[in-house]
């Protein structure tokens, strides 16, 4: 029996790859359940290959479109017009509107093409394939399959609510199968953390050859137990929440993760630039020999085009951060910790970019910042430039700041790079350490346990160096704190679009809004800033966009399946 299924390993490569190429391997349209079964080695490239939900699913992975969930939020400013035939902008000007038959913030199909594979790989191992693989070695392959099953339906659930739960691992759905019914919100939910304890039943605590490379990124008990956390969160599970949490730092104490030191900039960055650091619970690795990605040509500064081999005007900028999020990182005035405000920019002797939260220099790149051993000119007229946002089409494609920011994080600092010829391997994070302890801490205040709350956040704060909050204890109060935590911690790591709508806050945010920027006016001897608003329009955002529709041909083609009652 063979087959047909898009995005699984050539009959060639699993009979001939070699094992530390396995994350590297070129999809083909078919495969034997004879070849893959017949070895672990074969079976590693037939999972591995599953692993691309976790590529498809990153926010680097901007592709032609260069949506970002982060870029839906209050964080990012799209600085073209245009991009992605205007998808973000439009949106949030009332312009474009996400309905049943046009969604781009809709992953239906991507998540249930996976779906099918995974189902398919269950069938499969059901129905007595890999016999002769040991029952130890099999347990853990299907342990990543679970997972990546769970992981497919929880990003589908915090999208569309309850979903349809096609989880049959006695037989392939055929046609005649396609009619089910949704299922809901809760019982998706119970099959998620079902899924996700079964997988960290079997799933090592650290693969063997994990140190030089070869299973980097490929789950672990760790991973099953942080993303249990932030499934429970989700369902509003909060003692669920934190046991998962408790399981990830025990693992923690015993030194299979760290929160790497960040009192500075260069110890903080290298959660994002050290390839298998301690931090990282779950990270999307791309290997310069398999799968790349174009955020650095898209979201570096505009004169790394030196290095690129494109011209001048052809990389960067496409998007910015906003000073909404520049300004939530704190400024360190005469010793004492305080909220950052262009109110009081007057009163900071060494200027606006001067001890700042050390997290501040790891995310956001602004006018002088030290880059590629040059400084930044973000401004009119200077290298990297500055322009007002326009909804001008002239404008697409202009490679200029509206915000006057660019990122830093997921930016790869890298003098040689030829965006002509070389994309970048940047790696995503999906999960680390401190999400875990940012969990913990709002599952605590959900059950009115703020000093326990307070406990997991201050951690955050001291491995950068900041002090102690103080404690709140009302959950309004404290979800002041925790949102901005989550920014600075958190933020271009896909978090901000799904906390908001978690916290029923998304509304409020970015309803009825316009974002800013700073702008850099160069003098005789130094430069002033000004806060700016990048919105030309104030920004739209329905109530209904925190669930979004069930697709209108899933509709169509399955009778059983009804639209989500705000949607009708």
């Amino acid at each position: 029996m063979k087959k047909f299924i898009i995005g699984l390993s050539a009959i060639a490569m699993l009979g001939f790859q070699s094992c530390s190429d396995v994350l590297d391997i070129d999809p083909s349209r078919s495969y034997s359940e004879s070849t893959v079964y017949s070895s672990v080695k074969n079976l590693d490239l037939y999972v591995k290959d599953f692993y691309g939900i976790f590529y498809s699913n990153a926010d680097i992975l901007v592709g032609s479109n260069l949506l970002m969930d982060d870029g839906c939020t209050d964080l990012v400013k799209y600085s073209w017009y245009n991009i992605a035939e205007g998808t973000v902008n439009k949106f949030f000007y009332g312009d474009v509107k996400i309905t049943v038959d046009n969604n781009f913030r809709s992953n239906w199909d991507g998540m249930y093409t996976f779906i099918r594979k995974f189902n398919e790989y269950l069938v499969d191992v059901n129905n007595g394939y890999g016999k002769n693989i040991s029952s130890e070695e099999l347990a853990v392959r299907t342990a990543e399959v679970r997972f990546m099953r769970a992981f497919a339906y929880q990003e589908l659930v915090l999208r569309h609510g309850g979903v349809i739960l096609r989880i049959d691992e006695n037989r392939v759905e055929d046609q005649n199968d396609r009619a089910k019914a949704r299922s809901s919100e809760a019982e998706c939910w119970d099959f998620i953390l079902n899924e996700y304890k079964k997988a960290a039943a079997d799933l090592p605590y650290v693969w063997e050859d994990n140190s030089i490379g070869t299973n980097v990124g490929r789950l672990t008990k760790g991973a099953a137990y942080g993303m249990t956390a932030r499934a429970a969160l989700y369902a509003k599970r909060w003692q669920d929440a934190l046991d998962a949490c408790e399981e990830v730092k025990k693992l923690e104490k015993d030194g299979y993760y760290q929160l790497l030191p960040g009192t500075t900039y260069a110890e903080y960055n290298k959660i994002f630039t050290n390839y298998n650091n301690k931090e990282l619970i779950l990270s999307v690795n791309f290997e310069k020999r398999g799968k790349q990605h174009l955020f650095n040509q898209y979201f570096c500064p505009p004169s790394d085009y030196v290095n690129s081999q494109l011209g001048k005007g052809s990389v960067g900028a496409a998007a910015t951060p906003t000073d909404e999020y520049a300004s939530s990182f704190d400024i360190n005035v005469g010793g004492q910790w305080q909220a950052f405000s262009w109110d009081n920019v007057a009163s900071y002797p060494e200027g606006p970019w001067k001890g700042r939260d050390p997290r501040f220099y790891a995310s956001i790149l602004y006018n002088e910042a030290p880059w590629n051993g040059r400084q930044l000119e973000i401004y009119d007229g200077g290298n990297d430039g500055f322009m007002e946002f326009s909804t001008s089409a002239s404008q697409d494609m202009v490679r200029k700041s509206t915000t006057g920011y660019l990122f830093r994080k997921f930016v790869k600092e890298d003098k040689t790079i030829d965006f002509a010829h070389v994309q970048s391997d940047q790696y995503w994070i999906e999960m680390r350490l401190a999400e875990i302890y940012l969990i913990s801490s709002e599952a605590y205040a959900r059950l009115d346990k703020f000093k326990e709350a307070y406990i997991d956040l201050n951690v955050i704060r001291n491995r950068v160096g900041m002090p102690m909050l103080s404690q709140k204890n009302t959950w309004d109060a404290y979800l002041d704190d925790l949102s901005k935590e989550r920014i600075c911690e958190l933020g271009m790591e896909g978090h901000r679009y799904f906390d908001l709508v978690r916290w029923d806050k998304a509304y409020e945010v970015l309803n009825n809004k316009r974002l800013h920027g700073v702008k850099a006016t160069k003098g005789l001897d130094k430069f002033t800033y000004e806060r700016i608003e990048c919105d030309v329009k104030t920004r739209y955002f329905s109530k209904k966009y925190c669930v979004f529709p069930i697709p209108s041909f899933e509709i169509r083609t399955n009778l059983l399946c009804e639209q989500t009652d705000i949607w009708k």
